[in-house]
């Protein structure tokens, strides 16, 4: 394809919506030239301005552009896995999960009141339109969950779908009862949980865990059943989720 030929179709593309602008900058390496070469002297006519490395701002029918620069889908990617599949190392899987859901939780890291410096720093500079962009691009993005250097061992992995499915005690309640079956999700109160790496699950319950510490937890909530798992059924139910098809 010619490179006449790409810009028209990446100009088509960010100027038809913000998730084609998101996809369009990070389609292959060489629309990334081309917008590295292009991008500040057409700036006006594409109506967007991007620094190497942040999104881009974006003018949504007669919305003002944001005045700031958040991440590109490619920075998020970065930690996130390939259209938010997860990363093993522990960052979550992004893809499919609801909108409402990741919109919110960036707005938490931006307020402080849910604590990750990486992802504070990411969310400090973002504007609820940046948010709300980004959480639209990953709920609407399917990957294949990303194969694990290490596979769970079949028995960790049977009594992770005991106690997802049917819980173990009136304390440790089955998982699916609140984040639906298959760990799909139940709108954005309860997240998807299906296809979430080991590393971030078993990190997320011990956050859980350490919060029932400061405070008596409510009955039913996810902090009040953190605080009754063990560190095996810890292990067991991230084996089971980690292999779960979102």
């Amino acid at each position: 394809m010619s490179t006449i030929a790409l810009f028209r179709e990446c100009s088509e593309l960010i100027s038809s919506s913000p998730i084609d602008s998101f996809r369009c900058r990070t389609l292959s390496p060489l629309r990334r030239i081309l917008r590295f070469v292009l991008g500040f002297g057409l700036a006006a006519s594409l109506g967007t301005f991007g620094v190497p490395g942040h999104a881009q701002n974006l003018s949504i029918g007669n919305q003002q552009p944001a005045t700031t620069h958040g991440p590109s889908i490619a920075t998020c990617e970065g930690c996130h896995g390939a259209l938010g599949a997860g990363s093993e190392t522990g960052a979550p899987r992004l893809a499919g999960q609801n909108p409402d859901y990741l919109a919110h939780a960036l707005s938490m890291f931006k307020a402080g009141t849910r604590i990750s410096p990486p992802m504070q720093a990411v969310a400090q500079n973002l504007s609820e339109s940046d948010m709300r962009t980004l959480s639209a691009f990953f709920a609407s993005q399917h990957p294949p969950l990303p194969a694990a250097s290490t596979p769970p061992s079949p028995a960790l992995v049977a009594a992770g779908r005991q106690l997802a499915e049917t819980g173990s005690s009136p304390n440790v309640l089955a998982c699916f009862s609140c984040h639906a079956a298959g760990g799909k999700g139940n709108g954005a109160r309860f997240p998807s949980i299906a296809g979430e790496p080991v590393a971030f699950t078993v990190a997320r319950l011990h956050e859980f865990q350490a919060r029932a510490k400061t405070s008596t937890p409510k009955p039913g909530s996810m902090t009040a059943v953190a605080a009754s798992l063990t560190q095996s059924q810890i292990e067991q139910v991230a084996a089971y989720l980690s292999v779960t098809a979102p």
